[in-house]
């Protein structure tokens, strides 16, 4: 198989017996005593073969370990008591002979579909969404090649794993590689999981002193095994002893977050690191964001966008990150490089949120999440019922980002909850004219002319709502019944469609005659 599809063929240079101690239960440990057995300075790889596990499993992971980009890989015993009595019942009229040719051939056949699996995964290949590959996570007997994603992954590790000074040509191929293919091939998750460790391997070439070296890749096998305390201990000599090594911090950092365990700090040292590579800063901007930091997570989104590459998934989490932290010209921009429809439901839930807090023509460039941040705050107020304390933040946001519209839209929204129409429309009107393109102030608006029966000026009024933003069911079932009071039958029927046809439900009469209320 290797031979056809890579042109490679692999010879045993020695078997030899292997005298360990402790349990084969995590195999993480007993691949990290193969490594201290055995450095492999002579071969390509080093293959140990443990025990068989007491009960039976069709997870990879429990079958076997590999290192990505490293030479040693572990492999279970693949008999099994437990299979051998699930196939004698499930096959009673087989006989005896058969059966036994039955479980050898299954054998052989796993034994070598997991040893492919685990090869592979020191070539940088990852696990593939599909069953009936040899990357798929689970064992399955119907495993009979790698699909062409996996296959030039390893591909790309084979012609240039071992060539001098190769490292630097090997990340760029392999990225590319990685990026190139879609979700649909590989789950998003292990897909960033794995470019975290390619960054680690990619950046480490001698960075680290020899018994050091031994130690990081002890805490990684620590890491991979799920075994995040242990890893957090080992570390935490080698975070103070390389403070700009970037794999040595990102590696911290991935441990600390997995651990749930002080990862500000520790993915603050990695993220502060010039060369930190993309997936730390969106992971270390993720965690100052959930914080309540959106300040200290912009710089760190854009110098990720700066390092992404054209790879949908990285561009939709920027994006939901981004929209989050209140960028919303930079979520509408990375939005619509991820191409996709959860894409466009960012880029419209941004240009919502515009048209909501009112925004303003000149734009904010990197204060523009300030602004964001500091209104929505203010709204918050006023849907807690706290409506001095709105006004109040109304006034600091009017001072801090002057001839912006914001803090009259949240004036107009306050004074909508008066009883006074003339205050309520010279608020909201004064809204309307500094910020045209917000949603709210035109709604009051209208539903204020209706309350003042100045039906045609109301229907102006929603029309241009519903134009900003007609997400908002009330705002049709309002138009429609003041198009209905100017007996636009025709017209009200035509809102009754739109709205059908944008929410999927109807437009239902009300109580009182030629009314309409949204479902």
């Amino acid at each position: 198989m290797l031979e056809a599809q890579f042109g490679v063929r692999l010879e045993l240079e020695s078997a030899r017996p292997w005298q360990r101690t402790g349990s084969s239960a995590r195999l993480a440990d007993v691949l990290g005593q193969l490594q201290l057995k055995d450095n492999g300075a002579q071969v390509d790889w080093v293959i140990g073969y443990t025990a068989s596990l007491d009960v039976f499993s069709a997870a990879q992971d429990q079958l076997g370990i590999g290192m990505f980009f490293g030479k040693h890989f572990l492999l279970r015993g693949m008999a099994s008591a437990a299979e051998l009595d699930a196939i004698n019942a499930a096959l009673p009229l087989l006989s005896a002979q058969d059966r036994e040719n039955l479980v050898r051939q299954r054998r052989l056949h796993k034994e070598t579909s997991v040893l492919l699996h685990e090869w592979a995964h020191t070539l940088g290949a990852f696990h593939d969404r599909s069953n009936d590959t040899l990357m798929a996570p689970s064992y399955d007997q119907s495993m009979a090649q790698f699909s062409d994603a996996s296959a030039r992954i390893v591909g790309i590790g084979l012609e240039h794993r071992g060539v001098t000074g190769g490292r630097e040509e090997w990340a760029k191929a392999y990225r590319k590689e990685v990026a190139r293919a879609g979700d649909a091939i590989w789950d998003a998750i292990e897909k960033q999981h794995v470019l975290a460790a390619a960054d680690q391997f990619f950046a480490s070439s001698g960075e680290l002193e020899a018994d050091d070296e031994k130690k990081f890749n002890e805490v990684s096998l620590r890491e991979h095994a799920g075994d995040y305390p242990k890893a957090q201990q080992l570390i935490a000599p080698l975070v103070a002893r390389y403070p700009r090594s970037a794999m040595v911090q990102e590696l911290s950092c991935s441990i600390a977050q997995e651990a749930h365990n002080d990862e500000l700090a520790a993915c603050r040292r990695a993220a502060g690191l010039a060369n930190a590579s993309m997936a730390t800063l969106l992971l270390t901007a993720h965690l100052e964001i959930a914080a309540g930091n959106q300040t200290n997570a912009i710089p760190l989104l854009n110098r990720g966008e700066a390092k992404l590459t054209k790879e949908p998934t990285g561009w939709l989490y920027l994006a939901q990150l981004e929209l989050t932290a209140g960028a919303l010209t930079a979520a509408e921009r990375a939005a619509k490089n991820a191409k996709s429809k959860k894409g466009a439901d960012i880029a419209a839930e941004s240009a919502r949120t515009k048209a909501f807090i009112g925004f303003p023509k000149q734009p904010l460039n990197d204060r523009e999440a300030e602004y964001v941040v500091a209104a929505l705050a203010a709204h918050d107020q006023i849907d807690k019922g706290k409506f001095d304390a709105a006004l109040a933040k109304a006034l600091e946001l009017e001072k801090t980002f002057p001839g912006t519209p914001a803090a009259a839209v949240v004036a107009c929204r306050v004074r909508s909850r008066g009883k006074s129409l003339e205050q309520i429309q010279g608020a909201c009107g004064e809204a309307a004219k500094g910020a045209p393109g917000a949603f709210l102030p035109q709604y009051i608006l209208g539903l204020v002319e209706s309350a003042q029966s100045r039906w045609p000026d109301a229907e102006a009024s929603l029309r241009r709502a519903i134009e900003i933003d007609g997400s908002t069911r009330e705002v049709w079932a309002s138009l429609a019944a003041v198009q209905l009071k100017q007996n636009k039958t025709a017209a009200a029927q035509e809102s009754r469609e739109k709205y059908k046809e944008r929410f999927g439900s109807p437009l239902l009469p009300t109580l009182w005659p030629g009314g309409w209320a949204a479902r």
